[in-house]
């Protein structure tokens, strides 16, 4: 697939992904085979915003007993597809890591680990089922580490019949869409080295 093709190819689904997103996602998060943990994200409507909450669990086990905790759950607030603020809470094993963002005239004003930060206006929180932001057409941050972050991308097509998105840099992962733009797969590089992936619940 041509550059070209590939940037404009989230654009032209955007549409119908919101559309297809309407009742949210659940999926299992996997490791070498063996759930881990669950993803979930849900939607609602207050008058012009729609909010996303996105809750991640992973807390794997050996023999009955949890020995890492990864819990990250965000609220982000778009309007008309555009961000609008993003508040962020991190519990990694303990260590508690809180970020947020909110888009202001001509600018992302982002608060988190590296402190207070100034971004482009198009900016907007790296959201997986987000499909427009993903390819590299816009700036991203992340909200486990409220940061810019540096990626590069490429875009091919899933076999659910959407689109593909491939990053690398500091967030290894892919990212799969359906026919109607739906999020429907997802793999990422662990901390331990290991892939995760999920499944639907």
């Amino acid at each position: 697939m041509r550059r070209r093709d590939a940037l404009l190819l989230p654009l032209a689904l955007a549409p119908s992904a919101r559309a297809a997103a309407a009742d949210g996602y659940a999926f299992r998060v996997l490791r070498r085979g063996e759930e881990v943990g669950t993803h979930t994200v849900r939607f609602a409507t207050r008058g012009a915003e729609r909010v996303a909450t996105s809750e991640l669990v992973i807390a794997p086990k050996v023999f009955g007993l949890v020995v890492y905790r990864y819990e990250h759950r965000y609220e982000e607030v778009t309007e008309a597809g555009r961000f609008r603020r993003v508040a962020s809470r991190l519990n990694r094993n303990g260590r508690i890591v809180e970020v947020r963002g909110e888009a202001v005239a001509g600018a992302v004003l982002l608060d988190g680990s590296e402190g207070p930060q100034r971004l482009p206006a198009d900016a907007a929180p790296l959201s997986w089922w987000e499909m427009a932001r993903l390819g590299g057409g816009m700036p991203l941050f992340g909200t486990t580490t409220g940061r810019a972050l540096a990626l590069t991308w490429q875009t091919g097509r899933a076999a659910a019949g959407g689109p593909e998105f491939a990053c690398a840099g500091e967030v290894t992962a892919r990212i799969a869409f359906d026919a109607a733009g739906r999020w429907v797969g997802f793999t990422a590089r662990g901390e331990d080295g290991h892939d995760i992936t999920y499944a639907p619940a």
